[in-house]
């Protein structure tokens, strides 16, 4: 499933192929510019607002070239949490946004050799950055984490995280641990929050996601057996909803939404 239309398939990471630039700006704690009406900011490549930056290319879409700059807010602009803006964000932004605060997270993190303490400058050929001593390259980090919607009949497993806004629920996720593969880590982390059980995963889809450089891996399960216990240091509450009474949920642009939503239609048609 395209959880986001045909910009996904559009989108050229780390190339600059279109005619038009333009340059997504955020902060070093966490914000990003935003316009007036709540969207991303996106300035000329050239404007001298942040003549003093050094912009790093996210890629291509649609015949524009994004990048991303990070530093200190620019008085001039406004700026909104980072986080909830891009929960927040219109579908046709999500991928550029979602890139760039990942090169420019790895661009921030990895100045610095991780072999022998040397400096890293960008690599001529490809997105990864090289020790200008020992000659080690590195590449931005992508952390695989499986998303489950969890079914049983007519109804679906949600559950709420502190950091979630008022009144949203959503699927339940969890990175993949070392040595284990995406369906393992479907039923570990299904039994490790609400413990229950769940039938062999189906694979749906997947998602880019910058918090923290998360592969988001969408698989679907039914309920096999357990009634639900909550790993407080988790989650703050679970719960099975009938599709016909709902929570607030997660924005369409997101694999969770576009998970329970495709379930939805399969059910009422």
């Amino acid at each position: 499933m395209n959880w986001l239309g045909d910009q996904e398939t559009r989108w050229q990471p780390g190339l600059a192929l279109g005619k038009l630039s333009r340059v997504i700006v955020t902060s070093d704690d966490r914000m990003i510019a935003v316009d007036t009406n709540g969207d991303p900011l996106l300035l000329d490549l050239d404007d001298a607002v942040f003549a003093d930056y050094e912009p790093v290319l996210a890629g291509t879409l649609n015949d524009v070239n994004y990048y991303g700059v990070r530093g200190e807010k620019i008085c001039s602009l406004r700026y909104e949490p980072l986080r909830p803006s891009l929960i927040q964000i219109r579908s046709a932004q999500f991928v550029p946004v979602s890139a760039a605060m990942q090169v420019l997270d790895f661009s921030r993190e990895h100045q610095f050799c991780g072999q022998c303490g040397r400096s890293t400058s960008p690599s001529k050929s490809d997105r990864g950055r090289t020790c200008e001593s020992c000659q080690l390259t590195q590449y931005p980090r992508i952390s695989p984490c499986v998303i489950v919607l969890v079914t049983r009949s007519d109804e679906i497993l949600l559950a709420r995280a502190p950091r979630f806004v008022a009144g949203m629920y959503s699927t339940l996720a969890g990175f993949v641990e070392a040595g284990e593969s995406a369906e393992h880590a479907c039923h570990r982390e299904i039994f490790e929050e609400v413990g229950v059980e769940i039938s062999k995963p189906v694979y749906q889809g997947s998602q880019s996601w910058p918090f923290k450089h998360s592969l988001m891996l969408g698989y679907r399960a039914e309920w096999r057996f357990g009634d639900i216990r909550i790993d407080e240091n988790e989650i703050i509450d679970a719960q099975w909803f009938k599709i016909d009474n709902l929570p607030k949920l997660p924005p369409k642009a997101s694999i969770s939404r576009g998970m329970i939503d495709a379930f939805v239609s399969e059910r009422v048609n």
